[in-house]
């Protein structure tokens, strides 16, 4: 079986991860997909987190698949807005992470 892995655990089933992104209406970012580490990048460059999947949602849908996604594969869950909180709140290792575009 082919398992996604994020820099630590856990480890979502890859079929589980396809499912969710035919899903979505916006973009699923992995680590090493094009643009993943300018979403995960937020205003203080002292926070360095990086998170297993980042939802790009397109809207309120978007937001209750990813919410959904997460509780079924008991993943954390981060939101990222502006990406302003100093404490870097916003990303965290190894979790789904919600955007809005």
């Amino acid at each position: 079986m082919t398992m996604l892995h994020a820099t630590k655990e856990p480890v979502v089933n890859a079929v589980a991860v396809q499912t969710f992104q035919s899903q979505l209406r916006g973009v699923l970012l992995r680590p090493g997909d094009a643009g993943y580490d300018g979403a995960r990048t937020i205003w203080n460059g002292m926070i360095d987190k990086h998170p297993a999947l980042t939802a790009r949602c397109a809207g309120t849908a978007d937001v209750v698949t990813a919410v959904n996604f997460a509780r079924e594969n008991e993943l954390p869950l981060s939101v990222r807005g502006g990406g302003h909180n100093v404490a870097g709140l916003a990303v965290c290792d190894a979790d789904l992470m919600m955007t809005c575009r």
